[in-house]
C-alpha cells in the first residue's frame, strides 16, 4: 500500500495554556486524511484563544497541515482488498462543525475595528487616562497653551518644604534677531548667529503641600521651548539686563514667599532658531526628574 512520511500537527491555545500536538507517519491516503481532518478540526476550534496562538502558532499549524494535505492527495486511493485496517477519513473538514472555528479570527478583527471606531483616542495613545489633582481619573489629551497641568507638580522650596503647583503656560512672544545684539556686545563676539529671542509666559499657582513655601518654583531649568524638528531653546537667566525685555515680562522672585492659592505669571527668555517655528512649551519638576516632561503645543 503506498504511503508517505509526514507529520500532522495540531495546536490548542486557551489563555496562557498552550499544547502542541503532532503525529508522525508513514500514512496511506485514507489514514493520513483521517488524522489530518481530526487534528486540523480541533486546531480550528481550540487554537485561537491566546494572543500568541492567534497571531503565530495556529496560523503556522494550519499552513503546515495544508502542505501535508497536498502530499497525501498525491497518493493513489487504496485498492479494495489491500491488507491492514484503514481509518475512515469521514466527511470533509468544510462540512464539519469545527470548520466554523475559521470565523474566530475574523470575529477578533471585527471586535478590534469596532473598539477603535468607538474609542479612537484610547487607541491612539497608551496614556489615555491620567489622574486629576483630586485623584479622579480623566482622559488625557494634547495640552494647549492656557490649559493647566493635569496634575499638580511637586516642587521643593528653599526651606525643604514641598509645595504642589498647577503650571499653566499662557503664551509665547517672539522677539527679533536684533534683540540679541546686546548679548553679542556683552560676549564680545557673535554668539547667536541665525537665532532670535522667544519669551515664554508661565503661570504657577500653589494649590497644596507644605504652605507657606519659600523659594523659586518656575525656573529656567524646568521650563523649556521646542522649535520645529525638536530643537531645544537655550534659556537665559539675566533678563533684567535685557533692554528688549517686554514691559510685562517679570522674572521669578528668588526669595518670594508663596501662600496657598497664590499665583504668579513669570517670564522666561529663550534663544531659538529664527528660521524654525516654536511649537512646544515644556515643563519638568526639576533637573533631576527623569519622568517625561509635560508639553503644551503652541498654535
Amino acid at each position: 500500500m503506498p504511503a508517505v512520511d509526514v507529520t500532522v500537527r495540531g495546536h490548542q491555545g486557551i489563555l496562557i495554556m498552550m499544547r502542541f500536538l503532532s503525529l508522525k507517519g508513514p500514512f496511506c491516503r485514507n489514514c493520513g486524511t483521517a488524522v489530518l481532518r481530526e487534528m486540523t478540526g480541533k486546531t480550528l476550534w481550540q487554537g485561537w484563544w491566546s494572543p500568541f496562538s492567534l497571531i503565530a502558532f495556529t496560523p503556522f499549524t494550519l499552513i503546515w497541515n495544508l502542505t501535508v494535505r497536498g502530499k497525501l492527495n498525491k497518493l493513489p486511493p487504496p485498492v479494495p482488498g489491500q491488507p491492514g485496517q484503514q481509518l475512515d477519513p469521514g466527511v470533509p473538514l468544510r462540512r464539519r462543525p469545527a470548520a466554523l472555528g475559521a470565523l474566530i479570527p475574523l470575529a477578533w478583527v471585527l471586535f478590534l475595528v469596532i473598539q477603535i471606531a468607538i474609542h479612537p483616542a484610547d487607541a491612539a495613545t497608551s496614556e489615555s487616562v491620567k489622574k486629576n489633582t483630586d485623584g479622579a481619573e480623566k482622559p488625557r489629551s494634547a495640552l494647549k497653551l492656557g490649559q493647566p497641568s493635569p496634575q499638580a507638580q511637586e516642587v521643593l522650596g528653599d526651606d525643604s518644604k514641598q509645595g504642589k503647583f498647577v503650571i499653566t503656560p499662557q503664551r509665547v512672544v517672539m522677539g527679533k534677531p536684533s534683540d540679541l545684539d546686546e548679548l553679542d556686545e556683552m560676549e564680545k563676539e557673535k554668539k547667536y548667529p541665525g537665532a532670535t529671542l522667544a519669551w515664554a509666559y508661565v503661570n504657577a499657582k500653589l494649590v497644596g503641600g507644605d504652605t507657606p513655601l519659600s523659594g523659586p518654583t518656575v525656573t529656567t531649568d524646568r521650563v523649556g521651548l521646542l522649535s520645529e524638528g525638536g530643537r531645544e531653546g537655550t534659556p537665559l537667566t539675566f533678563i533684567e539686563a535685557l533692554k528688549s525685555r517686554p514691559a510685562d515680562c517679570q522674572p521669578e522672585k528668588i526669595n518670594a514667599t508663596w501662600q496657598k492659592g497664590e499665583d504668579h505669571t513669570l517670564c522666561v527668555p529663550f534663544v531659538v532658531p529664527k528660521a524654525r517655528k516654536v511649537t512646544t512649551v515644556t515643563y519638568s519638576r526639576n533637573t533631576l526628574d527623569y519622568s517625561p516632561r509635560l508639553k503644551w503645543t503652541v498654535d
